[in-house]
């Protein structure tokens, strides 16, 4: 029996993935000791798990910098410092409990980069989980219009090389190290975008995966954790039979958008489809005003019952909330709001299986349109379906043990649809 560390994130949607992960590590024997903030550690209480708590680091961890340019330098510039900050004051908050662990390997999310460092102390082998697409140096040389687009938030998806013939990675690289120097790591420009570890394990489908072919056998793609139907929340058995059924989520982080959830109401005012709305907890529904008949809204929602209903899903763009629309087979009207939510929907339009665009400038009209766009056209939903069908045949936590046993014994997996 092994010992493992395992360094959450602590949000939801980077918890919810390692759920299905620890048990199956837990059913083949190994130990667990799973660091997390306390309001996560009801997802993972099981036997055979140790819950460490993170303890009071939701603040530290929230802390944000304004960045306003979309020059990739200057970038770096704030958000290193910023990161390595926040990840060495965690190892230091840790390290001492997690020397008592002994554990033999650490598996550590791709924003927490602490495990990394306090593996490099320890002198363990450290595997990476990333909860979303993932990203490589290849994507940054072979494919920048797209890394500068969606990952570093500039619509022209253009970059000035300051260097005629270097490549990108190398000049992000060279600024990364130059910033990580007093931190004593080894920081490489991907680190503060996504994971780079020996060995990571992707939660997303080879096939979803943008530029999949650009990943050697030291990424394996697991396919996303779908969630079980949640157990609370109401059935909504009346809507079974309702008609359309349009619902409206933008997930448990960037949702404080109620000018957007007014548009959705002016959009959809009884015109005979039924529209269930889930508003998250920084909205007081109060502020939407009078609704109209054909709305139901809530702080909260059971998503998946709703998606198992629903004819199309207005939403952020959230991976975990992508990957369950496709899973459902729920084509997608998409409004991304930050981080990695403009790469999933990027990728969403790509294959075909809904339609994107920015919340800020849209009227009610726009997403009224857009969704009539979706409905109409079965070739979105068709498209989820063979999405959904990619990630009913990826390997999920069997194939990421199965990974990781390999890995630690220096042997190599590959992914389902691995050429």
């Amino acid at each position: 029996m092994g010992k493992v560390a395992v360094f959450s994130y602590p949000y939801f949607g980077h918890v919810n993935p390692t759920v299905t992960l620890v048990k199956e590590l837990v059913d083949r024997g190994e130990q667990v000791y799973y660091y997390t903030a306390d309001p996560y550690m009801k997802f993972i209480r099981m036997e055979g798990v140790v819950c460490r708590s993170y303890g009071d680091v939701i603040g530290l961890l929230d802390e944000e910098i304004p960045i306003r340019s979309t020059d990739p330098i200057e970038i770096l510039k704030l958000l290193v410092p910023h990161k390595l900050d926040k990840y060495q004051r965690m190892t230091n908050l840790l390290i001492e409990r997690v020397m008592e662990d002994d554990p033999d390997y650490i598996i550590r999310d791709c924003e927490s980069y602490w495990g990394k460092m306090i593996g490099v102390m320890l002198d363990v082998p450290v595997i990476c989980y990333i909860t979303t697409i993932a990203l490589n140096e290849a994507i940054m040389d072979q494919h920048t219009e797209f890394f500068v687009r969606n990952v570093l938030g500039n619509p022209a998806g253009q970059f000035t090389l300051p260097v005629e013939g270097t490549r990108f990675s190398e000049v992000l690289n060279a600024c990364a190290r130059e910033l990580s120097r007093p931190y004593s790591v080894e920081y490489k420009a991907i680190d503060a975008f996504s994971g780079a570890d020996e060995f990571n394990l992707v939660f997303t489908s080879r096939e979803f995966q943008p530029y999949a072919n650009t990943f050697g056998p030291d990424y394996l793609f697991l396919g996303p954790s779908i969630r079980k139907e949640e157990e609370d929340g109401d059935n909504f058995h009346e809507l079974t039979s309702s008609g359309t059924l349009v619902y409206i989520s933008m997930g448990t982080v960037y949702n404080d958008c109620l000018p957007f959830y007014t548009k959705c109401i002016d959009a959809f005012r009884d015109n005979g489809w039924r529209v269930v709305m889930s508003t998250g907890q920084r909205i007081n529904t109060a502020d939407l005003g009078a609704l109209p008949g054909n709305f139901t809204v809530r702080s909260y929602m059971p998503q998946i019952r709703l998606l198992q209903m629903a004819d199309v899903f207005i939403t952020h763009g959230g991976h975990n909330s992508t990957n369950e629309a496709l899973y459902h087979h729920v084509p997608m009207v998409m409004f991304p709001q930050a981080a990695d939510q403009f790469a999933v929907s990027g990728r969403v339009e790509e294959i075909g299986a809904g339609v994107a665009r920015s919340s800020r400038d849209c009227t009610p009209e726009d997403i009224a349109d857009m969704t009539r766009k979706v409905l109409d056209d079965p070739r979105y939903r068709k498209s989820c379906q063979e999405a959904g069908q990619a990630i009913r045949n990826s390997g999920g936590a069997k194939l990421a043990v199965d990974g990781i046993f390999a890995f630690l014994n220096g042997q190599v997996l590959q992914s389902a649809g691995c050429p």
